[in-house]
C-alpha cells in the first residue's frame, strides 16, 4: 500500500485536477480543438490504470479495498468530467455560434441546408416567418419535443428546410411558444447540430417535424435544419457564456467537496486497517 500522503495525491487530489482540466477543456476548447479534451481523457485513464494499479502485497493473496481506491477515484472523476463537460459544451455552443461562426443573411425558407451548414446565426429574408399554428409536439416520456416550420408567404409551395425546435413549449398541435416565438419582429435563429443533440433527441425532433408536416400537408427537406428562434442571438450567446461559466465553477466547487470527502475516506480506511485486529 502507498504511504498515506502519496495515497491522498493519487486517490483524491490528482483526480480532482483531472476533473477540472477535462471539464474545462470540453467547455472552452472542444469547439476549437475537439481532440484535445479526448486526449486528456485518454492520458488520465492511462495514468489511473498504470500508476494506480495495486501491486500484490508480500505473502498476501488478496488486495484490500484501499489498494483499489485510487484507481476507482480516477475512473469516477474522468467519467463525471466527460459527462459534465459535454453537457456544458451543449449549453455554450450558442455562444460559439455567435462568437466564432459566420452569420448568413437573407436566408430563404427553401434554402438548401448545405448552403448554410457552417453558419452560426441565420438571419432570414423579409417575408419569412415562424408559423406557430403549424407546429406539432412529439410526446416521449415526460417531455414534449416541439417543432414549428419557418415558412414564406405560401408554406405549401416548397419543402421546408428550417424548423424551430424546443422542449416543453407547445401542445400536440399548435401553441408553439419556444424562445422568441411570441415576438413577431423576430427573424433570426441559431442552428442546432445533431452531433451536439445526440441521436435520440435528433430522432424525437424529426418525429415532431413529421407530425407537423403530415398534419399540415407540408413538404420537408431531406436534411432539415433544427434552429432555436431568437430575436437577438448575440445577446443570447453572451448570456449563455455566463451561465456555462457559472456552471463550470459550480462543478469545480462540487468536485472540490468530493475531493475533501475522498481524502477523509482514505484516511479513515488507512487508520482502520492499521488498527490491531482489523
Amino acid at each position: 500500500m502507498y504511504p498515506l500522503p502519496i495515497l491522498l495525491w493519487l486517490g483524491a487530489r490528482l483526480p480532482f485536477a483531472a476533473f477540472v482540466a477535462i471539464t474545462g477543456l470540453f467547455t472552452y476548447m472542444y469547439h476549437i480543438m475537439p481532440v484535445l479534451p479526448w486526449l486528456m481523457v485518454f492520458l488520465s485513464l492511462d495514468f489511473g490504470i498504470i500508476v494506480c494499479w495495486p501491486a500484490k502485497k508480500f505473502q498476501s493473496k488478496h488486495r484490500q479495498l484501499l489498494d483499489w481506491g485510487p484507481m476507482f477515484s480516477w475512473f469516477i472523476a474522468v467519467s463525471f468530467a466527460v459527462l459534465c463537460g459535454l453537457l456544458n459544451y451543449g449549453m455554450i455552443e450558442s455562444w460559439v455560434n455567435t462568437a466564432f461562426l459566420p452569420t448568413e443573411t437573407n436566408v430563404l425558407p427553401n434554402t438548401h441546408p448545405l448552403a448554410v451548414g457552417g453558419a452560426g446565426v441565420l438571419e432570414f429574408a423579409a417575408g419569412t416567418r415562424l408559423d406557430t399554428s403549424l407546429s406539432a409536439g412529439y410526446k416521449f416520456w415526460f417531455y414534449n419535443y416541439c417543432a414549428a416550420p419557418i415558412v414564406g408567404p405560401d408554406p405549401e409551395s416548397v419543402p421546408v428546410s428550417f424548423w424551430a425546435v424546443g422542449v416543453g413549449c407547445c401542445d400536440s398541435r399548435g401553441k408553439f411558444t419556444c424562445d422568441s416565438a411570441a415576438d413577431q419582429s423576430a427573424r433570426s435563429a441559431m442552428p442546432l447540430r445533431p452531433h451536439t443533440l445526440g441521436p435520440e433527441i435528433t430522432s424525437h425532433y424529426n418525429r415532431a417535424i413529421q407530425m407537423a408536416a403530415a398534419a399540415n400537408n407540408l413538404g420537408v427537406a431531406k436534411d432539415p435544419v433544427f434552429v432555436v428562434w431568437h430575436k437577438d442571438p448575440f445577446a443570447v450567446g453572451k448570456a449563455i457564456w455566463w451561465q456555462s461559466t457559472i456552471l463550470f465553477f459550480a462543478l469545480v466547487f462540487i468536485a472540490l467537496c468530493a475531493c475533501c470527502g475522498c481524502q477523509s475516506g482514505f484516511m479513515h480506511i488507512a487508520v482502520m486497517q492499521h488498527q490491531p485486529g482489523v
